[in-house]
């Protein structure tokens, strides 16, 4: 997978969001014949708000913007997000929606990690998807519990860390 600079990812991420927050965009039927049960493109344009036509005339123009590198990513995520199931497909689309409930400050936060979790190795990523999937196994009560240790632990300085690591090693 090629690395992409936070800030075009993120506006290629908030690009797919767009087109896909419309139900009746993310589909699209094929031109040629178009099923008696879906409208047509221009009944689609014509059941939008003006405010969604805006956005989607706003999303084109910034698509025209990227380089052919990049258009061709969005294409490559688009046709992936049509594969998702309807569920995975609502997830994304709540988690967008939540991103931009939050503040900027916490946005850039977490654009900010994202920039560095892309810069891990894959080594890495892997071993942070695995240690995830065995927390989120843990029942809420076990996982509430590892975080207070956590938060304990990163309260320590370097030397209290190093004598806990001794005592439990039976130094």
């Amino acid at each position: 997978m090629r690395p992409m600079p936070s800030l075009p990812r993120l506006l290629l991420l908030g690009l797919l969001a767009l087109l896909l927050a419309s139900p009746a965009l993310a589909q699209d039927p094929a031109p040629d014949d178009p099923p008696a049960s879906q409208p047509t493109p221009d009944e689609r344009w014509n059941q939008m708000s003006p405010d969604q036509q805006q956005a989607l005339m706003d999303a084109r123009d910034r698509f025209k913007q990227l380089s052919p590198d990049q258009q061709e990513r969005l294409r490559d995520n688009l046709a992936a997000f049509q594969r998702l199931s309807t569920s995975e497909r609502a997830m994304i689309q709540d988690n967008f929606r939540r991103f931009q409930d939050l503040s900027p400050a916490r946005q850039d936060a977490l654009r900010k990690a994202y920039g560095r979790w892309q810069t891990l190795p894959d080594t890495e990523q892997q071993r942070i998807r695995r240690n995830y999937q065995v927390l989120m196994q843990l029942s809420p009560e076990e996982r509430e519990a590892l975080v207070g240790r956590l938060r304990s632990w990163n309260e320590m300085s370097p030397a209290q860390q190093e004598l806990l690591r001794q005592r439990l090693a039976g130094e």
